[in-house]
């Protein structure tokens, strides 16, 4: 069993950022062994369900009920290897295969790399909803080559939701997003990590972020309304951890106070 990140704060709902979170693949474990490491220091698991076909075969030993016992909240990251080029019914029947996986979890909300065309997106919105899975509970994130000002129009018609990512926004100059109409109101997740300086598409400790980072950083959690969720979205216990540590600097004033945050 690996061990809980060392140097967090014990009384973990006092000091958060919203509500703060953590992905289910930090330590080289199980998804079962890892969550129970985490509970007791963050307040939401991000079910990080990055590969289509390993996540459909995950069972009952993976995923097992006593999970549901832990003292948090949950979330789904969608696979991104989606089958786009088998059909948007083909993609909805795996997200609802995998909400129906973890259905004694009750994942609140459902991160999606959003597809090259908005009628895709469209479409995919519309099954999710008649298979039971709210618009708003579906967040499109900004990725390379997935433009947010392009699928802006279905966001808002179809009352999406959005997630942010801090490392996507830096490396690909996507700061302008943020002058998006609505764009605080649709923003319910942040993901937050630093551009790694060797391969700036991974993820590294928010601890390397540079002024401009950290500028940007500040605003985005300045965005983030009462009840979103800041994800920590870094996958090793190293990288977390000085992440955790480095967040509590760039919060404003005041954000430590656990009445700012309920």
């Amino acid at each position: 069993m690996p061990e809980a990140i060392s140097g967090t704060n014990p009384h973990k709902a006092e000091k958060r950022p919203r509500i703060l979170a953590a992905p289910s693949c930090v330590f080289p474990a199980g998804i079962a062994e890892n969550c129970a490491a985490l509970a007791p220091d963050y307040d939401e698991i991000a079910l990080a369900f990055f590969e289509t076909k390993a996540c459909l075969e995950y069972s009952g030993a993976d995923l097992p009920e006593e999970l549901a016992q832990l003292p948090v909240s949950w979330h789904m990251h969608l696979p991104l290897d989606l089958p786009w080029a088998a059909g948007v019914e083909r993609v909805a029947g795996v997200v609802l295969a995998l909400r129906a996986k973890t259905a004694h979890l009750s994942p609140r909300r459902f991160v999606l790399h959003p597809p090259a065309e908005p009628e895709q997106l469209a479409a995919l919105a519309r099954l999710l909803a008649a298979g039971g899975l709210p618009p708003q509970d579906l967040l499109v994130e900004n990725i390379n080559g997935r433009d947010l000002a392009l699928h802006w129009p279905v966001i808002q018609a179809l009352d999406l939701g959005v997630c942010l990512d801090l490392g996507h926004m830096l490396v690909h100059g996507q700061h302008g997003f943020l002058t998006l109409p609505g764009m605080a109101a649709r923003t319910r997740m942040l993901h937050l990590n630093a551009p790694d300086p060797e391969r700036p598409s991974r993820h590294a400790s928010l601890e390397l972020l540079d002024a401009a980072g950290r500028d940007l950083c500040r605003r985005l959690l300045a965005l983030l309304g009462p009840g979103g969720v800041v994800l920590l979205e870094l996958f090793n216990a190293a990288a977390l951890a000085g992440s955790r540590h480095a967040l509590d600097s760039l919060l404003p004033a005041g954000a430590g106070d656990k009445e700012a945050y309920e």
